[in-house]
């Protein structure tokens, strides 16, 4: 059997799932024994946390797509450490990574994960993207609702299409005594049910409907706090969230915390997660939450119903629905018991499916067949 040795790409400027989980599934791949090189874009976030890492890094610019500055040395280590799975994140890489991986004489397998859908008005059928998915050797989805969003909008072979969930190790679990700091700096006490979000602020997340289901709530539970976790994503729709909650007169019960390190700190300190987004292509922050024991109210859209089982970890509410969402949040407000025994269902969903360890074995598999095959 080939033994796989690694390329991983991602020249992405952002900072969000896409960015930080392949770091992440690199660096437990490079300390199960595979070498692994992780080519990131410079001055960027990727770049910054890739320190301490267990795989090696390189640089590089990455100012256009063939760029001479990037493309030459990451070929030139490409064929001095024999890579034999270039593995890209971003689809402004796939170029990059078919050029490397080798077009008629195929030098590696090429594989690309798809972090995020794709709109069914642009559909991948020119010649350039026909040309790649007959060259990719697989095309990995992080959930069945990217599959099938995949399937929609590029011309590839179904069979080529791998459904691989995200997983999360130790660093999921949150530490009590940050947990109970964070609420002494927002003033809750103990008894104070605290319903959080933790997404960039943007419309495609959004926290409009959770603020309008909160004025709601707030008539009858007058005492329950809302955090908002994240960095605008779209400045004027921050702004936005920020005129509404002073428009409904919910300052006192709608907190906007802006960034907070140890997210999975947060998730203890909340009494429940909710992730109202239209189309969430996974969300890792609901892996969070589980990993910490905490039930979540999502909506029934996207990739959440594959992760949040309604009545057993979590509840699933309309999407676009504020009143919706209001009284599936509610049914968790006045209940402990519920919201105790959702959290700990949520924890062994956790381990059962969503661990880094099962989502690393897959990937050792994917590229095992792989290899095979093309060997």
């Amino acid at each position: 059997m080939t033994d796989p040795r690694i390329l991983f790409i991602n020249s992405s400027r952002g900072w969000g799932g896409m960015e930080m989980h392949p770091l992440v599934v690199a660096d437990g791949l490079a300390r199960a024994g595979h070498p692994v090189l992780f080519a990131l874009r410079s001055k960027t976030p990727t770049a910054q946390y890739s320190h301490g890492k267990g795989f090696a890094r390189a640089v590089l610019p990455f100012r256009w797509y063939l760029d001479p500055r990037s493309y030459v040395p990451l070929r030139r280590m490409t064929k001095s450490l024999g890579i034999n799975v270039v593995h890209v994140h971003a689809s402004h890489d796939t170029w990059r990574g078919m050029l490397l991986a080798g077009i008629l004489r195929k030098s590696a397998v090429l594989l690309y994960t798809k972090h995020s859908g794709t709109p069914p008005t642009s559909k991948k059928t020119d010649p350039l993207h026909r040309l790649l998915v007959r060259r990719l050797d697989a095309m990995v989805a992080n959930s069945h609702y990217i599959r099938d969003n995949t399937l929609q909008t590029y011309p590839i072979d179904p069979s080529k299409v791998e459904v691989v969930h995200y997983g999360l190790g130790k660093e999921a679990a949150g530490n009590p005594k940050r947990a109970e700091e964070i609420r002494r700096r927002f003033g809750l006490g103990s008894d104070t049910v605290l319903v959080g979000m933790v997404a960039s602020l943007s419309e495609g997340k959004r926290q409009d409907l959770l603020v309008r289901a909160a004025k709601r709530i707030s008539r009858s539970h007058p005492q329950c706090r809302f955090l908002l976790v994240g960095v605008p994503g779209q400045v004027k729709y921050a702004e936005k969230i920020r005129r509404m909650i002073e428009a409904l007169d919910l300052e006192r019960q709608v907190i906007m915390a802006g960034f907070l390190e140890d997210i999975p700190s947060v998730m203890l300190a909340l009494d429940l997660l909710v992730l109202p987004s239209n189309n969430e292509a996974f969300g890792i922050v609901l892996l969070e939450a589980m990993a910490n024991g905490r039930p979540i109210v999502g909506s029934r859209s996207g990739a959440i119903p594959e992760i949040v089982r309604h009545g057993e970890n979590g509840l699933l509410f309309t999407p676009g629905d504020p009143e919706s969402l209001a009284e599936e949040i509610l049914r968790l407000i006045r209940s402990r018991e519920a919201r105790v025994a959702m959290g700990e269902q949520g924890k062994r969903i956790f381990h059962d499916r969503f661990r880094l360890e099962r989502e690393l074995a897959d990937t050792e598999r994917l590229y095992a067949t792989l290899l095979a095959r093309r060997g």
